[in-house]
């Protein structure tokens, strides 16, 4: 059996979506399709605009057979978090033949050359990239300098400045490090830019679509043709339309009160948390009182060294309390001990006979049973993708005046293949 794995947001499924999953079936001739999605909040740093289940149906509907949990910790790391966590929980799955991904440029090997650099990171490179650090330029700039340098070719910029490329070269990385026996599969990305606003092209980006959606008044969602013109795929139309009309969409800004309530704690202590420098908590406490929303302070703290993302995911691993203890310690345990099944369909049904066996006691398929098995670092991912999605659903529920039922009785999606 051939088995395809991709990574993905799905943040919502669309239409390049659908044609990656379709050229990854024809060109790995794969009997199965896995998905690691991340779940309620996203590597942007931010919720996701639709819950984890509905953007799983999609996924299934469309092609996928399998859709597991990328845990939160991961989900909302840095490029190279995200990369390697999801590689990890793939190479412990001991079956996956190839990973495939999407990327602006189309010459693999030039980009698992610059992947080769980052992991084994020679010293040359090493002290080159000190050397832009101490030039004042953030983490990306210094790294694609000293890249350029090092491998003595400007076109590693241009590379690097792509979304889905810095992400390839990660997955590329991740795979190298660990030796890993999954081969990688580049598949060109097609149509509208990653953060092109573009909602009129049949490829139009997430975030073209997440605009689109955003603008809508919200008595429109139960309108079905409302959505007509939104360009993805018609049965995301019609998962997105029935998400819409029961609940709605959530934003950054959502939860703007919770994140100010926590930042004026007195015995707060910023360095305790995920991804947070010296810099960066000073900075927050500075700007602390002029807090109004997640996004107006996210520009306030942004500088010269600091990414608008690189923040907004600072903020977000505050608001949900990433400690870097716990991530040293799910990284030294390789991202093992938890995996959260969100659905698949019948015809997977014995992919899982197939897995290790010590990889079957970390399956979450029902919740509030198959935790309880859950251990160390393993159960510490389960509570924190748990708190995450307790508190998505708390703010959808007052967002829109809601009365949701708890996340430990959400089922597994399960999904005939005629479906």
């Amino acid at each position: 059996m051939k088995i395809a794995a991709v990574i993905a947001e799905y943040n919502p499924f669309h239409n390049g979506h659908l044609y990656q999953l379709q050229e990854i079936r024809r060109r790995t001739e794969a009997d199965l399709i896995l998905v690691m999605m991340s779940g309620d909040f996203v590597q942007r740093g931010g919720p996701a605009c639709i819950g984890k289940y509905t953007r799983c149906q999609m996924a299934l509907a469309s092609g996928a057979d399998i859709v597991c949990e990328l845990p939160v910790y991961g989900a909302l790391g840095s490029a190279e978090i995200f990369a390697s966590s999801a590689v990890s929980l793939l190479n412990h799955m001991g079956c996956i033949d190839y990973l495939c991904f999407g990327a602006e440029d189309d010459h693999p090997e030039y980009l698992e050359r610059i992947a080769h650099v980052l992991a084994e990171e020679p010293r040359i490179y090493r002290d080159m990239l000190q050397e832009a650090l101490r030039e004042g330029l953030n983490f990306p700039a210094a790294r694609s300098k000293a890249l350029c340098r090092y491998l003595q070719d400007s076109h590693c910029s241009d590379i690097l400045s792509m979304p889905n490329n810095i992400l390839a070269i990660e997955y590329m990385k991740a795979l190298h490090r660990t030796g890993s026996r999954i081969q990688p599969v580049l598949i060109k990305r097609r149509g509208a830019d990653y953060h092109s606003t573009d909602a009129s092209r049949i490829f139009s980006s997430a975030t073209a679509i997440r605009q689109c959606l955003e603008h809508l008044p919200h008595h429109a969602y139960k309108d079905s043709r409302t959505l007509d013109q939104l360009p993805v795929p018609a049965m995301t139309r019609q998962y997105i339309q029935k998400y819409l009309a029961s609940k709605g969409l959530l934003s950054a800004n959502d939860f703007s009160l919770m994140l100010a309530y926590r930042l004026l704690d007195p015995g707060l202590d910023l360095m305790r948390y995920v991804d947070i420098t010296e810099d960066i908590a000073n900075r927050i406490d500075n700007f602390k009182n002029q807090f109004q929303t997640i996004e107006q302070f996210t520009e306030l703290i942004v500088s010269r060294n600091l990414t608008a993302t690189r923040v907004s995911r600072c903020l977000f691993h505050i608001l949900l309390g990433h400690e870097k203890a716990i991530l040293s310690r799910w990284k030294a345990a390789d991202y093992s001990g938890y995996l959260h099944v969100l659905g698949f369909k019948t015809s997977a049904g014995n992919f899982w006979k197939g897995l290790p066996d010590n990889l079957k006691n970390q399956l979450v398929m029902r919740i509030s049973r198959d935790s309880r098995r859950l251990t160390g670092s393993g159960q510490e991912m389960f509570q924190a993708d748990l708190y995450a999605s307790r508190l998505y659903r708390q703010t959808l529920s007052c967002r829109y005046q809601l009365q949701l039922p708890a996340v430990e009785s959400e089922p597994l999606v399960v999904m005939d293949n005629q479906s």
